[in-house]
């Protein structure tokens, strides 16, 4: 639908976009987002609504039950999805998920999971870094329930020092979920010195018991 200038001005006016909401910015762009894992809230099912997507290439949002193994089927389709709609996966309360981003135009996948520069195709992720930035989203936009605000990114990273192949952005392709929990995941160098705590007070203990 053409709309007039004495419309589209009314609609301003009125504070409605016509076409998009507004994504949720990124506020470190150009670096990678921090990983999270994501699990499902409680038995039933997760549902994604697409909200919005600058970007030029043809994307698909997949969401991945990696516990159970199911994949939704339709994706959102980045340019012929309207705001709003939505695809659903049941679930069981603790399912890990993963969200996956189908670039058809360049043939990659790109997940929301960090493998730290390492190529991961099993798992959907052909350049091995976080393609997900994940934030609490309110509510109140185009009918979309509150819940959890993903921004994805569809270039894929080729060097990070400098970057390059990506902007990291994390605005090309944008939903909310519900039934979603999300939780910072430790690096490995902070796993490695949780464990190495571990063991020293494992030690600790026992030349105290040893002595006694």
């Amino acid at each position: 639908m053409r709309l007039t200038l004495p419309i589209f001005a009314s609609i301003l006016a009125l504070g409605f976009s016509p076409l998009l909401a507004d994504v949720i910015p990124y506020a470190n762009v150009g670096q990678l987002a921090p990983d999270q894992s994501f699990t499902a809230t409680s038995n039933g099912k997760i549902t994604a609504y697409f909200y919005a997507s600058s970007a030029a290439n043809d994307d698909k949002i997949i969401l991945w039950d990696k516990t159970s193994g199911a994949k939704t089927t339709p994706s959102l389709a980045n340019h012929s999805s309207a705001v709003g709609s939505s695809v659903s996966l049941s679930v069981k309360a603790g399912d890990s998920l993963v969200f996956i981003l189908d670039d058809v135009t360049t043939g990659q996948y790109f997940s929301s999971v960090d493998y730290f520069g390492v190529a991961s195709p099993a798992n959907y992720n052909d350049d091995g870094y976080n393609h997900a930035y994940s934030t609490l989203y309110s509510g109140g936009f185009s009918g979309i329930p509150a819940g959890t605000y993903i921004g994805m990114e569809d270039l894929g990273v080729t060097s990070l020092k400098p970057l390059t192949g990506s902007d990291l952005d994390y605005n090309d392709d944008n939903i909310v979920i519900t039934n979603v929990t999300s939780t910072p995941t430790p690096e490995p160098s902070t796993i490695i010195l949780f464990g190495t705590g571990l063991v020293g007070a494992a030690s600790a203990l026992r030349r105290k018991f040893v002595r006694g």
